[in-house]
């Protein structure tokens, strides 16, 4: 990730709309599935991927492949009384990324971790956006086992 060329003007444009016009909506709603205002870090540089900031406001791009199934996965995880006492008691924060050396293609399980109350996601950007179902499993899995 060093090697990557710092966001251009357009790219931090493209990014600055969506978080305006997209992820505002976006972290309000993983709060209300987690049903705290958890941390929320999300490293826009290592997501806008070089010349892509005409996709970025896409759901194809960031929304169903990140916060979408984050969200629901979240809120499976809340849907009982018990669900929420256990996320409440152990998740901090959670942390989106895209490393492009170990983002998972598929295998969506290999790009959630929970350490240390900590849930990292990462994903690759604009690829496979039609599987958020499956995103969102990898994610509910890896939380419930760890809590």
């Amino acid at each position: 990730m060093s090697d990557k060329p710092k966001m251009n003007l357009a790219e931090r444009r493209a990014v600055a709309d969506y978080k305006e016009s997209t992820f505002s909506k976006k972290l309000e709603d993983l709060h209300n599935a987690a049903g705290f205002p958890v941390d929320v870090e999300v490293d826009w540089e290592s997501m806008a991927v070089s010349g892509q900031q005409d996709f970025y406001a896409r759901d194809d791009y960031w929304t169903d492949i990140f916060f979408n199934p984050t969200t629901k996965a979240l809120g499976e995880v809340t849907a009982d009384t018990m669900g929420k006492e256990a996320l409440t008691a152990e998740l901090k924060a959670i942390k989106f990324h895209y490393d492009e050396a170990t983002a998972p293609g598929m295998a969506f399980e290999n790009g959630v971790k929970f350490e240390g109350g900590i849930l990292t996601i990462n994903f690759k950007p604009f690829s496979n956006a039609d599987c958020v179902d499956d995103r969102a499993k990898a994610i509910r899995t890896t939380l419930e086992a760890a809590l």
